[in-house]
């Protein structure tokens, strides 16, 4: 039996998210443009390609080192004694940097381009599969984090027996006669194909331009590296402890559980948390690469006041004193000329639950502003909305375990690219899929990540998802093919939503020229999720960010109801992210000022009040994360903000907004101040302690929220006790909160993943998992009430909606509309000039009524006749944040641009080209990705981008949006807007400067 070990690759799970880069540049030390392995892609770039399978659109291939049996890099090195050996017993290559002369003959030897090189040391570098880590009995970082499980490590004969046990077709990679040990195995679309089908398959897809230029990379240097990509600062704590702490990533949804490494009081590594029973380790590279977030040179470290105009980004050192007692006399001098609520807050999710929903809302409510706003109107307040209205609760229903999603039949993602926004959830449910023959069918303007791994790809036009779900449920209804038990016994309304349906006339055959889909492909779809025993309808901000969110879905909620997905595993209506029913903290009702309604839900509709247009003015604003590039039509939001009396601005870093900012504040983060992570999209709680001190003078958000508290006469309820992290949870947002109540710090502690799904009443309750399941009773109601609603159902249709909805001059039946500048005549909503207080949320807010119009002429005129679509860019970057890491820009760089071939074509636009992007507010340029999986007349630019970023600084793509908002949910339009392309004439490389 041989003892030879390789990693084995499986090109089926693999989504191209880059940890496995992540993990070996910290494990081995690497810095920039030194590499052990990488992930490239492969986008078809063909015009017909589109014609073809999702899966011929988009691939993603691991190089890496392959360990050969006749290694062309061993016999090429001309060192003596040789600098590469190969291990006679494990076949493992490995490099001996001391020897190595840098001379690069192994580097052009190598036919698998699998070698890299160090210029600091100048030796090569390449995989040994982590022998320092073998050494203690683990195994090479990448298969440790794989999101997906696509990178396993073992023995090479185990990786064929298995291969053959599963079924599965192994890559033929030994063209060059060199034996190599790795094991690919092929895409299952691909099994059975003979090399020439592969070609023709495959042999259109090109490596994007703006991954091979590594000249935008250049100014990537070894300043930006911290201890665990230092040789000399690894050496200089080589003896001390490493001491392993269990916490969660900050970042992103998927709120992942993951182990800090500290050495003496450095963090030295972060890596995925394996006894967590679900995630087994699983991790992003997000939550890696924020090891380049502590001791950034770019980090936040004092106080700042602004000397020069706004917008100049000239600031002035402070005391954390001065800033606070000035800010405190000039809110009490706003408070005096124009009332309390002329202050609004806006507290970003990077300032952590522990200020989002406790120091926040404590402040302003004892302060009397009820302007206050989180992300959520951006991401996903429409869901927030329906969900309240539907099922009485935010909490979603169904949970990432093996018997809950992992047992689906079927998984519908629309306007959810999971497999990049939330990669590790996306690996589990891939995996799932593969092991239980279910099928992936995703609906998207563009093939993305999740789409490359689905069954089938609906190219839908975007802002007519509506539509679509319609169509399905007409479809459904007609044929009689929903589930009649569940819809008589558990629908409130279910009788007027079919009347409604058949007297609308929504049909595929209806919606098929409107979603600019087949009504065969439509009807296909009803059928399948009709049939299903189980089907999981996923949905994100594809669906979120439209002026016709919130009825869409509840169009989507319908659909799953009527299927009896609803209450039962494997089946079920999901929206990231899940907020535990959390309640605001009490304040005195005597110690609540009066106050107006709030100007808008959406912080974007706050811009009429700073420039004077609105019932009463905003003059004072406090924000924790980047407004000037977060909210739409940048260049009204720029002019609105340069009005403000006060902007106050806290931060990690300098960026757009910091730029326009009166007062700069350094704040900490993840697990330099403590706290929960955000909360995940399938209920759970994940605890950080505090490990590490923050850079120079920066404190936590709740810190700051207690300290401004203290000087505006608060420090009764903000307490000074409360900056301690573990008492803020568990005195007040567990208190405030039923659902949180027996998910305490202690208790949190006691797991080995510092992670509880919630509700819990109490210390003692058991963990939950699938809610509202047939014969239970939902949390904190009376025994036998199934859902939390008034009615004890599923609500389409009552009294009290009905009333809702007409204050806003809406039917309270899903009645389709979609964007009033689209590609094609659409109805839309129209706003009239009556103001009203909105009946859709607790607090007070002003709302516009309306009309939905008929269809008229298409607004996309004077050109504007391309769909521009946003969204997250790939798995490494999340917003702002990952702009300062240095690795995140070292994968993905340049704001970018897909682009049909043909629309390309017609332009004369080449791949890697600068293109020019124009709407009715703004103009920025991008660099141009060719790639067949996008509609023909649409193209897709990434969020996150801000001109002020110290890499590869660029345009907000909100210079390019509008402020459009969905009239119940005031949910932002972010993800259609009407636009011209043109070629940039753009010559030579870019230097990553705008």
């Amino acid at each position: 039996m041989s003892d030879v070990l390789s990693l084995s690759i499986d090109l089926e799970r693999c989504t191209g998210c880059k940890s496995c880069e992540a993990a070996c540049k910290q494990a081995n030390g690497l810095g920039p443009h030194s590499y052990r392995n990488r992930v490239l892609w492969f986008a078809a770039q063909n015009v017909d390609a589109a014609e073809s399978t999702p899966q011929a659109l988009l691939d993603f291939l691991t190089v890496t080192c392959q360990q050969c049996e006749r290694p062309a890099c061993l016999r090429a090195c001309p060192v003596n004694p040789k600098a590469i050996s190969k291990d006679p017993v494990t076949g493992v290559v490995a490099i001996n940097e001391d020897r190595c002369t840098g001379c690069g003959e192994c580097a052009i030897s190598c036919p698998y381009g699998a070698i890299g090189y160090n210029a600091e040391h100048h030796h090569a570098v390449k995989c040994d599969l982590c022998a320092h880590r073998r050494a203690v009995g683990d195994g090479p970082a990448c298969a440790s984090v794989c999101p997906t499980q696509a990178i396993r490590f073992g023995r090479t004969e185990d990786h064929l027996v298995a291969a053959e046990a599963a079924g599965r077709e192994v890559l033929d990679i030994d063209h060059f006669l060199q034996r190599p040990a790795t094991v690919y195995l092929k895409r299952r679309a691909d099994e059975g194909l003979d090399a020439a089908e592969h070609h023709e398959r495959h042999g259109t897809q090109r490596i994007p331009a703006l991954m091979l230029d590594d000249e935008v990379r250049g100014n990537l240097d070894r300043s930006a590296l911290n201890l665990a990509y230092d040789a000399a600062a690894r050496e200089r704590v080589a003896d001390a402890e490493v001491v392993r702490v269990p916490g969660g990533c900050p970042i992103c949804f998927n709120g992942c559980p993951v182990v800090y490494e500290l050495q003496g009081e450095r963090l030295g590594h972060v890596y995925g948390n394996k006894e967590d029973p679900v995630f087994e380790g699983r991790i992003c590279p997000k939550s890696q690469m924020t090891l380049q977030m502590h001791d950034a040179k770019e980090r936040l470290r004092h106080p700042l006041k602004r000397v020069g105009a706004r917008g100049e980004g000239r600031f002035e050192r402070i005391t954390w004193e001065q800033a606070l007692d000035e800010i405190a006399a000039r809110l009490g001098a706003l408070r005096e000329m124009h009332g309390a609520d002329s202050l609004a807050i806006h507290s970003g999710s990077r300032t952590g639950t522990l200020t989002t929903q406790g120091c926040v809302p404590l402040f302003a409510n004892l302060w009397g502003t009820d302007n206050v706003a989180t992300t959520e109107p951006f991401c996903d307040l429409s869901k927030v909305v329906a969900l309240e209205m539907t099922q009485g609760s935010v909490m979603m229903t169904n949970v990432y375990t093996p018997e809950d999603i992992g047992s689906a039949a079927l998984y519908v993602y629309i306007g959810d690219n999971q497999a990049e926004t939330r990669p590790v959830n996306f690996g589990l449910v891939n995996q799932w899929r593969m092991r239980n023959g279910a099928r992936l069918v995703v609906v998207d303007p563009r093939a993305t990540a999740t789409a490359a791994k689905a069954d089938d790809w609906l190219p839908i036009r975007p802002g007519t998802d509506m539509a679509l779900g319609l169509a399905m449920i007409g479809h459904i209804l007609d044929r009689d093919l929903h589930d009649a038990a569940f819809c008589e016994a558990w629908i409130e309304g279910f009788e007027a939503w079919r009347a409604f349906i058949r007297t609308q006339g929504y049909t595929p055959e209806w919606a098929a020229p409107i979603t600019d889909l087949p009504a065969e492909r439509i009807a296909c779809l009803a059928e399948a999720i009709a049939d299903a025993d189980g089907a999981m309808l996923m949905l994100s901000r594809g669906v979120n960010q439209h002026t016709n969110a919130a009825q869409t879905h509840r169009v989507f909620m319908f659909l799953a109801a009527i299927t009896g997905n609803w209450g039962r595993r494997g089946g079920g209506y999901f929206n990231v992210s899940s907020e535990p029913d959390v309640q605001a903290p009490q304040v005195p009702e005597a110690r609540r000022p009066p106050r107006r309604p709030a100007i808008c839900k959406n912080p974007a509709g706050w811009a009429d009040a700073m420039l004077g247009e609105a019932a009463y003015p905003i003059r004072g604003l406090i924000t924790g994360n980047n407004p000037l590039a977060l909210w739409p039509d940048q260049n009204r939001m720029r002019e609105a903000v340069s009005h403000l009396d006060l902007l106050v601005h806290l931060e990690l870093y300098r960026n757009a907004t910091s730029a326009f900012a009166d007062y700069l504040l350094p704040m900490a983060s993840g697990i330099e101040k403590g706290g929960t992570t955000r909360l995940a999209e399938d209920r759970r709680i994940v605890w950080n302690d505090k490990l590490i001190e923050p850079p120079g003078e920066a404190r936590s958000d709740h810190w700051f929220w207690i300290e401004l508290g203290k000087r505006c006469g608060f420090g009764d309820l903000l307490k000074e006790e409360y900056k301690d992290p573990r008492r803020l949870w568990d005195e007040v947002l567990c208190r405030a909160s039923p659902t949180l109540r027996g998910a305490t710090t202690r208790r949190l502690l006691q797991k080995a993943n510092r992670s509880l799904r919630v509700p819990l009443a109490d210390e003692e309750a058991p963990e939950t998992d699938t809610l509202y399941l047939e014969g239970t009773t939902a949390f904190g109601q009376v025994p036998g009430k199934r859902f939390p609603t008034p009615s004890g159902k599923l609500e389409f249709h009552t009294p009290a909606l009905v009333e809702h909805f007409a204050t806003l001059g809406l039917s309270p039946l899903p009645e389709f509309y979609s964007e009033a500048a689209s590609s094609m005549p659409l109805p839309y909503f129209v706003n009239e000039e009556e103001r009203i207080v909105s009946p859709f949320f607790a607090v007070a807010s002003q709302a516009v009524r309306g009309h939905i119009a008929p269809a008229t002429q298409a607004t996309g005129r004077d050109g504007m006749d391309v769909e521009l679509v946003t969204g997250r860019p790939p798995a490494p970057h999340f917003h702002s944040w990952t702009h300062y890491f240095w690795q995140a820009q070292e994968m993905w760089p340049e704001l970018y641009c897909q682009i049909h071939p043909r629309l390309a074509d017609s332009l004369e636009i080449h791949d890697g080209d600068r293109v020019r992007i124009t709407t009715r507010t703004g103009q920025i340029e991008a660099r141009a990705w060719r790639y067949a999986g996008m509609r023909e007349r649409a193209i897709f630019i990434p969020i996150g981008w801000d001109e002020r970023q110290p890499f590869h600084p660029g345009p907000s793509i909100n210079h390019l949006t509008q402020v459009r908002l969905d009239p119940i949910s005031q949910q932002a339009n972010l993800k259609l807007t009407m636009c011209r392309v043109e070629n940039g004439r753009w010559q030579g490389k870019s230097n990553g400067r705008w």
